[in-house]
């Protein structure tokens, strides 16, 4: 009986491992840059490098695990032709009502926290190298789309749901993590901001995470759809330069 649960065991604690790997490879880089720098504060700054380090680490595992598995990661954004027309049809319909999703809790948020909608923007958005900033503009947001959705509902929320009696628990914990790892991205010690970090995504991460749960073959659409996005966050560090 016990070599019989062992393994079960080993790989249950690994999708656990999984779940929460990116939120502490978030505060481990940070750490690590605050100990090149000799300053948590001007740590803070470099939130877009340390987040493209973990999505590589990120994107590292997901290589080993699924071919661990029999699987190969990069066929996982292989798009479904026989239902493309449908998926892209649903998607964009998705995308069309996503906006206030997206945009409106920043917003409402930091409104309620701080009565300043501009505030979440200035302490994160602090100027760093320009060179940096033309390397992570790419770097950013092509591995994102590569590590973050695929880690929580690709790998994490399939094997949940095998493990699990609730089918909602195993949607629930990858959404709610998605939105709570940005809590350490950055990290500033500053309860307000970490609320508003931890928050901020939580309706988006639904949106995508009962719509994936849903129709898996939409993950292509919405991995692409949030490296674009990135994009977007990349380019305010450029305007930082001007």
């Amino acid at each position: 009986m016990t070599t019989q649960r062992q393994p079960n065991n080993m790989s249950d604690n690994c999708t656990y491992a999984v779940l929460v790997s990116r939120l502490l490879l978030f505060l481990l880089f940070q750490a690590l840059i605050a100990v090149v720098l000799q300053s948590w504060e001007s740590s803070e700054k470099y939130w877009l490098l340390t987040a493209t380090l973990t999505n590589i680490v990120s994107i590292a595992l997901l290589f080993f695990l699924f071919r661990r598995d029999g699987q190969n990661f990069l066929g996982i954004f292989t798009i479904n032709r026989s239902l493309f027309k449908k998926d892209i049809l649903i998607f964009l319909g998705i995308i069309l009502i996503s906006g206030p999703v997206v945009f409106g809790p920043g917003y409402f948020l930091s409104l309620l926290i701080w009565d300043d909608p501009d505030i979440p923007t200035v302490m994160m958005f602090r100027p760093i190298e320009s060179w940096m900033v033309y390397v992570l503009m790419v770097a950013f947001p092509v591995t994102i789309a590569l590590a973050e959705l695929a880690t929580y509902f690709v790998y994490v929320m399939p094997r949940l749901r095998n493990r699990l009696k609730s089918k909602w628990l195993a949607v629930l914990l990858p959404v709610l993590f998605l939105s709570v790892q940005h809590c350490t991205l950055p990290f500033i010690p500053d309860f307000s901001f970490i609320l508003y970090r931890a928050l901020v995504f939580l309706p988006f991460a639904f949106l995508v995470g009962i719509s994936i749960s849903f129709r898996p073959s939409l993950f292509p659409y919405f991995a692409v759809f949030h490296g674009i996005m990135d994009f977007g966050t990349a380019m305010m560090f450029l305007m930082e330069l001007r």
